[in-house]
């Protein structure tokens, strides 16, 4: 995992071909989804959080497993390996491990989000 200091390319943030590639070059759909994804993704965090507060493992894993699909829409590499690193744990039972993976997870979807808002 990064630290926060750390320099990253632009396209492992977010990749907006690799996005396209989803909606077939249609920018307008794009644009769509992203606004879904931005206005939305905070309540499959939240059910990862909970996850995490109430010892669901099954619970943190299906919630990291959802959002893992919609990052990968956008070629967010980043936000995919942290919220894959979620999934993995709470598959694993791996509860003390999640908190400092869901701190790493926030900071990539923050950069994210950020990222799509610049496009849009």
């Amino acid at each position: 995992m990064s630290t926060p200091n750390e320099k990253f390319s632009p396209e492992e943030v977010f990749n907006l071909s690799e996005a396209l590639k989803v909606t077939d070059g249609d920018m307008n759909i794009f644009r769509e989804i992203a606004c879904i994804f931005i206005k939305d993704h905070t309540n499959q965090v939240k059910l990862i959080q909970e996850g995490i507060a109430t010892g669901d493992t099954h619970a943190l894993e299906r919630a990291a497993h959802s959002l893992k699909g919609s990052v990968s829409s956008f070629g967010a590499r980043r936000a995919h390996e942290a919220v894959y690193r979620l999934e993995v744990l709470g598959k694993e039972g791996k509860l003390p491990e999640a908190e400092e993976a869901l701190h790493e997870l926030e900071k990539e979807l923050k950069a994210l989000v950020q990222s799509m808002k610049e496009v849009l």
